[in-house]
């Protein structure tokens, strides 16, 4: 017990950074699966509405933007329906055919713009409706999400690699004079920090399977039974595999990274 409480007190300075980087990157990882989702979901239920003076195919419509993926003709009442009253008649009378078009993805504001103007270069196409107000608010919000999260796990990766390499100098500190004994018997640098490398090792390791085990818990025990219809949808991808791997490539990255800034000063000294 006293070895096990020795062991935790030696390496919980790093672990803990080490964990708070990882647990970042596995929510980002997440989130950018989600949200993938959530995008589709986006793009799959907004289209443009095109009035047309003749009848067109879905290729006449690619001839214009590569963008465009699916073309879905609709009958005139349906396609009116989400007209003002005022254009209405004009367009019973001059424009018999309505489409609705479906994007191969969620296009940036400017981009879907230039799908416009693409369009609106063909003769045959009178009008053409974006709903643009509606999509910008929607397309902002869900853009806005997603950078102040990824900025959030930016500076909390920073802050935490900042830790790791004070926790390094520290160890390299306590490691110092069997360091320099190993340097006057001519022993590579490499050598010389083999017991900072273990020991970073260890702990990434250590750390890779303690972020995992969070998430696989979040996984099989809050998310399973959580209320929320988004969690529910989303259950079985919280936590893959392949990310324990990930994490542990990122973990064992950062902390040699780190043996290797700090080693390098200290020789520079």
């Amino acid at each position: 017990m006293g070895a096990f409480m020795k062991f935790i007190k030696q390496h919980i300075s790093l672990i803990f950074p080490l964990v708070a980087i990882l647990l970042g990157l596995e929510f980002f990882i997440v989130f950018d699966r989600t949200t993938d989702t959530y995008e589709k979901s986006l793009s799959d239920s907004y289209s443009i509405m095109v009035v047309a003076r003749e009848e067109m195919s879905i290729d006449d419509f690619k001839t214009w933007d590569k963008h465009i993926l699916g073309v879905k003709e609709l009958s005139r009442p349906e396609a009116l329906r989400g007209m003002k009253l005022v254009d209405k008649k004009s367009l019973e009378e001059s424009l018999p055919y309505f489409y609705k078009i479906k994007l191969d993805n969620l296009l940036g504001i400017q981009a879907l713009e230039q799908v416009k103007q693409n369009l609106t270069k063909s003769d045959t196409i009178k009008r053409i409706e974006t709903f643009s107000s509606t999509y910008k608010s929607q397309y902002e919000l869900f853009m806005f999400i997603k950078f102040s999260f990824g900025l959030f796990i930016v500076f909390m990766t920073i802050i935490g690699f900042f830790l790791i390499v004070k926790q390094m100098e520290v160890w390299n500190f306590l490691h110092a004079q069997r360091m320099k004994v190993m340097e006057i018997f001519g022993a590579s640098l490499f050598l010389r920090s083999k017991v900072l490398i273990n020991m970073a090792v260890i702990d990434a390791i250590l750390s890779a399977i303690l972020t995992s085990s969070i998430f696989i818990a979040l996984k099989n025990i809050w998310v399973s039974d959580s209320e929320m219809k988004i969690l529910k949808e989303h259950v079985s991808e919280i936590f893959f595999v392949s990310d324990f791997f990930i994490l542990l490539f990122a973990s064992i990255f950062v902390v040699l990274i780190a043996v290797f800034l700090v080693v390098i000063n200290v020789k520079g000294e």
